[in-house]
């Protein structure tokens, strides 16, 4: 009878640790939600200083930039360098074309000698003129596939 009671033993379960899993669970389901409102409240929250500290560096660039203005000669510069100012008996000089001469020398020159094209352009459109009237294939057969000559 021994082997009877240790097997009765290991399946006794008792009414109130079924009462606290049914409750720890309970509180699970019931705390879920409100964790997860948390959760993106803190995201929101962080999202939120973030775009404060920008601001906030923003606002001391505008200042330092207002500050700038306080200053008479600062203003005399902006003045000279756009709005072309100048005081009397001053001449201004306004160049036009001021690229570098790197940029200017980069530009493609196009070359004097004449080339032979190819293929001649007029067979040619003639040639998808013809095809494409006369083809019972759909449009996307043909991309990318240049028409041969016949």
């Amino acid at each position: 009878m021994p082997s009877s009671r240790s097997a009765t033993g290991q399946l006794r379960v008792s009414w109130l640790l079924l009462v606290v899993v049914g409750l720890v669970l309970a509180g699970f389901v019931v705390l879920a939600p409100t964790i997860g409102l948390l959760l993106e409240q803190r995201r929101d929250i962080a999202a939120m200083e973030a775009q404060v500290a920008a601001q906030q560096a923003n606002v001391e660039a505008l200042q330092t930039d207002q500050a700038r203005w306080d200053d008479p000669a600062y203003i005399e510069a902006q003045a000279r360098d756009r709005l072309f100012f100048v005081y009397p008996g001053e001449t201004s000089f306004v160049v036009l074309d001021d690229r570098s001469a790197l940029e200017t020398a980069a530009a493609d020159v196009p070359s004097a000698t004449l080339e032979e094209p190819s293929r001649d352009w007029a067979s040619a459109a003639a040639t998808s003129f013809l095809i494409a009237g006369l083809t019972d294939e759909s449009p996307s057969s043909f991309m990318g596939v240049p028409p041969e000559p016949q």
